[in-house]
Formats: C-alpha cells, sequence, structure tokens
C-alpha cells in the first residue's frame, strides 16, 4: 500500500510550544489596586451601575478587583459606595440595613456613613474612642441620568466630572443599559476603534445587521486629540458620501454614530447613537455601561426599540450572552468577537495588520497614560469649559462623483474637510456649536452643486 505524503509544513508543533509559554500583557490588563493599570483606571470618573438597580438594599457589585457595596441612604436618597466587609468582624455589608444617614452591619450594628465614616456602634461603650479610629473604604458617587459613577483614585487628583457635549441635548431620550461579559475589559473596548471588523462580522459574514452600505470597505482617517482620538470613516452611497465619526476618551469612553442610519438625504452634524464606557470588574470580567440615545430622525426604518434596553439587554444585535451557542455559532456579534479571545487575550498571538491602526493606536496610548501615572504624574484629564465637545455621529453629503478625480482621492479630501469643520467649533458649545458646524457643512456642501 502506498503511503500518503504529508508535507512537513504542515506540523508546527515546534511554534505551539512557544505559544503556550507566552503571556497577557499585564500593563494593559491588570485592573486590580496598586498595578499600574488599575491605578490608571482609578484616577478617572466611571460608571459602576445601573441606579434601578439599587432599591432599598444594599446592592453588591465588583469593581477594579474591589468588593463593593452600593447603597441609597434614606434621608436625602444620596448613593453610598464602601467596601464590602464591615470593619468590625468582617460580615457582609451586602446584608446590612440601610438607614436615614448611612448603612448598618446586622451583626453587632456598627454604622458607616456615606463616606465610611463610623457612626454608631451600639454593643460598645459610649466613651468607645472606636469612631475616632475605625472606617471602611468608601469613594464618591455621582448620580447622573440613570447611571451611578464614582472616583477610586487619591481625593487629592480627584477632576471634576466629566461632562460631555452630548450628555444634555433638547430632544434626546437618554435610556441606560449595562451587559456584563466574561473577559479582560481591554478587549471590549478597543473592539470601537476597529472600524474594519464592521465590513465583515456586521455585514458580509453572515447577513447585514444594520445595513448594507456597511459592506464596502471605508476610508478610515483617524485624528489626534488632547485627551483621545475621534476617526472618520468615509464611504459612498451613490451621490452621497457618507462621513461616520466615532470618539474615544480615554480610558474607556467610546461613541459612534446612529445604529440604522439610511444615507439617502443630506445630513450635517448628526449626533451619536451611543455613549459607551467599559468599566472592569476584574482582570477576566467586564460591564458595559452606556447610554442609548433615541432623537428624531435617526431611526428612519424604525428599527430601535427603547423597550429593549435595560439590565442585561439591548436593541442592537449581539451585545451580549443572551443567545444559545448555536445561534450564536451561526450569526455571532460583536460579544462572541471579544469574548472568544479568551478571558484575557494574549498580544503576542496576533499577527497585526493594516485594517489594525485603530488597535495599535489606542494600545500605544494607553501604554503611555499608564506610565504617566507610574512615575507620579496626574492622569491627563479633558480641558473643562461648559462641556468637553465630541465628534461621534454621522455627517450625509450629497457630493456626486466628479468626472475629472478619483473618487478615492475626492472621498478623502471631504472626509479631512469635514473634520476640520467639527474641530473648528470647539470652542463653542451647545447649540451655537451645533449650529456652527452644521452652517459650515451645507455651505461646504453648497460648493459642489
Amino acid at each position: 500500500m502506498e503511503k500518503t505524503k504529508i508535507p512537513a509544513g504542515n506540523f508546527r508543533g515546534h511554534e505551539r510550544q512557544s505559544i503556550w509559554l507566552e503571556s497577557p500583557d499585564a500593563e494593559l490588563t491588570e485592573v486590580g489596586p496598586e498595578t499600574p493599570c488599575g491605578e490608571y483606571l482609578r484616577r478617572h470618573w466611571m460608571p459602576v451601575a445601573m441606579t434601578n438597580q439599587v432599591t432599598d438594599l444594599p446592592y453588591r457589585i465588583r469593581v477594579l478587583g474591589e468588593d463593593l457595596v452600593l447603597f441609597r441612604e434614606k434621608k436625602s436618597g444620596g448613593l453610598g459606595l464602601v467596601h464590602l466587609h464591615c470593619a468590625h468582624r468582617n460580615m457582609s455589608l451586602e446584608f446590612g440595613i440601610v438607614e436615614e444617614d448611612g448603612i448598618r452591619c446586622s451583626y453587632h450594628g456598627w454604622k458607616y456613613g456615606l463616606d465610611g465614616s463610623l457612626l454608631d456602634t451600639p454593643c460598645e461603650p459610649p466613651n468607645s474612642p472606636l469612631k475616632d479610629r475605625v472606617c471602611v473604604g468608601a469613594y464618591p458617587v455621582i448620580e447622573y441620568k440613570g447611571l451611578a459613577f464614582t472616583y477610586m483614585g487619591p481625593q487629592s487628583e480627584r477632576p471634576e466630572f466629566p461632562m460631555a457635549d452630548t450628555f444634555d441635548q433638547d430632544g434626546d431620550d437618554m435610556v441606560p443599559y449595562l451587559i456584563p461579559s466574561p473577559c479582560n475589559w481591554l478587549q471590549v473596548m478597543e473592539n470601537a476603534f476597529d472600524p474594519y471588523h464592521v465590513v465583515f462580522l456586521h455585514t458580509r459574514a453572515v447577513r447585514t445587521q444594520f445595513i448594507d452600505a456597511f459592506a464596502e470597505m471605508p476610508l478610515i482617517e483617524y485624528h489626534e486629540r488632547a485627551y483621545g482620538d475621534f476617526y472618520t470613516n468615509t464611504r459612498r452611497v451613490d451621490n452621497f458620501v457618507w462621513i461616520r465619526v466615532h470618539d474615544l476618551m480615554l480610558p474607556s469612553f467610546t461613541q459612534n454614530g446612529a445604529h440604522f442610519p439610511v444615507p439617502d438625504t443630506s445630513r450635517y452634524f448628526g449626533r451619536c447613537g451611543l455613549s459607551r464606557w467599559v468599566t472592569p470588574i476584574d482582570d477576566v470580567n467586564t460591564m458595559v455601561i452606556a447610554w442609548r440615545h433615541f432623537r428624531e430622525g435617526d431611526d428612519p426604518r424604525g428599527l430601535t426599540n427603547r423597550d429593549e434596553v435595560g439590565f442585561g439587554t439591548t436593541d442592537f444585535y449581539g451585545q451580549g450572552g443572551d443567545r444559545d451557542y448555536e445561534q450564536r455559532q451561526r450569526d455571532p456579534g460583536d460579544y462572541d468577537a471579544w469574548v472568544s479571545q479568551g478571558a484575557k487575550n494574549i498580544h503576542a498571538r496576533e499577527k497585526l495588520c493594516f485594517t489594525d491602526e485603530g488597535i495599535g493606536r489606542v494600545r500605544r496610548k494607553l501604554r503611555a497614560a499608564i506610565r504617566e501615572v507610574a512615575a507620579g504624574n496626574p492622569a491627563q484629564q479633558p480641558s473643562m469649559t461648559d462641556s468637553i465637545p465630541t465628534y461621534g455621529g454621522d455627517t450625509v453629503l450629497e457630493i456626486p462623483r466628479q468626472a475629472d478625480r478619483d473618487d478615492k482621492e475626492l472621498l478623502q479630501e471631504i472626509a479631512s474637510k469635514v473634520a476640520q469643520i467639527y474641530v473648528s467649533a470647539d470652542h463653542l458649545s451647545g447649540e451655537p456649536r451645533v449650529a456652527n458646524v452644521q452652517q459650515q457643512l451645507q455651505e461646504y456642501e453648497a460648493q459642489w452643486s
């Protein structure tokens, strides 16, 4: 019997041996206390829960590797966030009693205020000095439009709450949601700065999940800002040029355009459909916490559904593990892409290429920012004016192909001009900024008619 000859190149055991020796990038992925990344992240305001998760009972959560309890005290209705265990005998405060000005441990009655101070020790002698020298760890909480935000860094470096221009606009119905993922925070966050995955994962791979125009390879241009980046994502749709803009504000805030756009009419500086944070639970678990924006004109086909937005769910496809395994295999979404990389993606196994420029930029910026804090410098924060100018959203301009121009070069020129117009109005805020950008875009479009 003739033996089958198998090419030697099909055997790669020597490569496999070296692969298993590789480790995750600790500098970017480890988030616990006193880790470089964890200390950097703690110097920013992060959402940690939807406020409707907090009832009259304590709500146990885990953030950046720390076990905490979130509660709403009964006098002022303010939210408190304290370490999980009572300082006395380590009983969990998730079983505590929420009172007018704090939370009381149900074991021996020690009571803590919103700032973690020990307010009462009913089983101790009246002159006990415990209240002067005992406390539990506590973090400040800001409640805003259905989300609870905290700052877990040194109070001497506590920044102002970063109010973006998309957080308070007329006619914008902002609905919060929270979806957990069993993997490291970075592989969830950086998915937003991978524009090319939309072409295949969301359009060509199985079916069109959003809009057929996403099947076209876009022209991508990155634009650096002091505290992050935005990129223009440009396609031609017949006589229209569609410029879709994505925001990134370090460490993990992103915004993108409408989820179900129809780029068949002019639109000037349409704003974001999603404002999203990625908050690490620990090294191998993550929360996506976001607002879905619902505005008139964002959904001409009626595909959005605000009633589907909430804890564990949102109204667009493939963001959580809420489908059975066979469904996910047959029609994968974002969740399957980032979770299947493993609990912690090992970057040394990747083969990054042209389409990964955004991933490279995010990792370089994060690494530099982490090292700045590790060197003893304050974390870079956005300059606070009335609101932080952002760019995420959609602009559609009616600019036909030009007989004497290469269309790819034309699209690049248009995208660069649109980005320039966006940035030119950063000295303004609120409606004056929006009006200024819209007027400039209309005037620019008119030059091509």
